[in-house]
């Protein structure tokens, strides 16, 4: 063979072989591409599915059952002065005001032991380090009632479910009363001089809306609350009457309501009765400060 020819033939076949090598290494780089493309879509697919199961586990609900408690008020606990100096400063006029120059001295005696309210409705508001927020309303028809007693909890009356969490903050809103029902009412007895105990109603007879913030019991409220779907949850909401009535103008029954304290009848003060009305604006604003919702 001429060296012409093979010089043609040798060239030809190291042609074939680039050729070959080229569409080997294309080979193995689309397998590679395809690999490296299987692995990003497996990838995708199992954050996909790990997300989807942390959101499916963020849903999962908490059983959360309330329990009621009231904390009596007896009178020797009254900060008489201040009720004075509050009910002075207060936007009464002296028209609505009794006089205030009557020794408190008549009543020798008050108690507060029993309270008793109707729930319209309840807002469960809560904020979650991971998840959606919850916002859920509860509604109750008829009006959820709710008797307490003094050093007596009442259980079984209310539970409810919620996603569990961290909650950053949890409320519980309270819609009490209604055209028809009281909001909220105290009982109790006042007694003066040598008279036998007279009982002593504290009614808030009109519609009232009440926010509590939720905590763990003997943490801050700035403390995180976490629920469990594995456990079921105990919280206390307590009522407590010796804050609210802590300055209760006593003073003002031995004339503002002499003669039921004479005849030894009920007393009935109502904030629907413009009458009432001294002995609701020292208080003001205590009711709500007076609740707590504490998870144990």
């Amino acid at each position: 063979m001429s060296k012409g020819l093979l010089h043609i033939f040798s060239g030809k076949k190291n042609e074939q072989k680039s050729n070959l090598f080229c569409h080997c290494s294309s080979i193995r780089y689309q397998k590679q591409y395809n690999m490296r493309k299987q692995r990003f879509f497996l990838l995708t697919l199992i954050a996909f599915i790990l997300g989807a199961c942390q959101k499916d586990e963020l849903t999962l609900p908490t059983s959360v059952d309330v329990n009621f408690n009231l904390i009596p008020f007896t009178n020797n606990e009254i900060e008489t002065q201040s009720a004075e100096i509050l009910l002075k400063n207060s936007s009464l006029s002296q028209a609505n005001t009794p006089n205030q120059n009557t020794a408190p001295g008549l009543i020798k005696k008050m108690e507060i032991f029993k309270a008793s309210f109707f729930i319209t409705d309840i807002i469960i508001d809560g904020k979650r380090e991971q998840g959606e927020d919850v916002y859920e309303k509860i509604p109750f028809d008829p009006p959820l009632e709710i008797k307490l007693d003094e050093n007596t909890t009442v259980s079984q009356k209310l539970s409810f479910d919620i996603p569990q969490g961290i909650y950053q903050k949890l409320n519980i809103q309270l819609f009490l009363g209604n055209e028809e029902l009281p909001a909220l009412e105290f009982s109790g007895v006042v007694t003066s001089g040598k008279s036998q105990p007279v009982i002593f109603n504290y009614q808030f007879g009109l519609k009232q809306e009440i926010t509590i913030q939720g905590k763990r019991e003997d943490g801050r409220p700035t403390d995180n609350i976490i629920l469990n779907k594995n456990q079921k949850e105990q919280a206390y909401l307590t009522l407590d009457a010796a804050y609210f009535f802590k300055y209760f103008p006593v003073f003002l029954l031995t004339q503002h309501k002499k003669e039921e304290l004479t005849e030894e009848s009920t007393i009935t003060i109502s904030n629907k009765n413009e009458k009432d009305m001294p002995f609701f604006t020292t208080l003001q604003g205590r009711l709500e400060e007076s609740f707590s919702f504490v998870f144990e």
